[in-house]
């Protein structure tokens, strides 16, 4: 008699090959899934490594320029040029602090016991203009919130090196912009154009007519600025700055707290908190 289909063996079909969840087969297939997820995971972390390393390393270098491209700041402005006499009647820009030697950021009212930060500054200063980027932005937020003063010192003791007064007349500009409110957005636009070539300077199109119309001054606004730059209504104020100069302030840029000489380091510059910790450990 012969045996039944049923009976008779099966040969393996291509089912079967596959393998079913939990066989060895299926086993092996998991465990490649799990070395290549984890083959990915580790080169992500190296080249997330490589970023913040190079992050790092462009950060590095550029404090260096803050630290190193610094220019001696004479004192009295008497040595440093020629200046002009204001020809219209002088102005006390509206942000200047108590003692008209400098201005005060317009952050909100600082808390009771703040640090009091002062930024020391010329505009033809290469290390300045590098500083407007890296650490002010940060000293900014941290006066916005309320948890530091924020002063910036205006100096022109770079013109005793160059000619043409640039930068008592960027200061000109910078204060006549505080005038109109908009002192910090002038600023940043003046050291943004600030010439590759140390000594250059801006013409007086650029000062008076392009960038206060950058920040967007416009009709009796723009008009008002204009008379002020051309009659250096500001004269006196930028002239008492210069003259009240720290005997500890010797190069630009430069930076206190609570008085005290303040360096910003790498590290600080990672992240607003990391400058938060460093001023107040300055301020203690």
């Amino acid at each position: 008699m012969s045996k039944s289909k049923k009976d008779q063996p099966r040969t393996a079909t291509a089912s079967s090959k596959t393998g079913k969840p939990g066989t060895p087969r299926s086993v092996s297939t998991s465990r490649r899934e799990q070395l290549r997820a984890q083959q990915e995971a580790e080169a992500k972390h190296k080249r997330t490594i490589r970023i913040i390393t190079a992050a790092a390393i462009v950060i590095a270098l550029l404090i260096v320029v803050i630290v190193v491209v610094v220019t001696v700041q004479s004192r009295d402005s008497s040595t440093t040029g020629d200046y002009p006499t204001g020809t219209g009647e002088q102005i006390v820009p509206p942000s200047a602090n108590a003692d008209n030697t400098g201005l005060v950021y317009g952050g909100v009212e600082p808390s009771v016991g703040a640090p009091d930060v002062v930024v020391f500054m010329d505009y033809q200063c290469p290390g300045c203009a590098q500083s407007a980027t890296l650490v002010e932005p940060k000293l900014e937020e941290l006066a916005d919130n309320g948890e530091i003063q924020l002063t910036y010192h205006l100096l022109h003791g770079l013109d005793g090196s160059f000619p043409g007064n640039h930068s008592f007349r960027a200061a000109i500009g910078a204060t006549c912009a505080d005038v109109q409110g908009v002192f910090p957005e002038y600023s940043k636009i003046v050291f943004a154009g600030q010439p590759p070539t140390e000594g250059d300077g801006w013409t007086d199109k650029q000062l008076a007519e392009d960038y206060p119309t950058l920040v967007g001054l416009e009709g009796e606004e723009l008009s008002a600025f204009q008379t002020c730059y051309a009659d250096r209504a500001t004269t006196d104020f930028i002239m008492n700055m210069q003259n009240s100069l720290p005997s500890t302030i010797r190069a630009t840029p430069s930076f206190t707290v609570n008085g005290k000489l303040w360096t910003p380091s790498n590290s600080d510059l990672a992240s607003t908190d990391a400058m938060r910790e460093s001023i107040n450990n300055a301020a203690s």
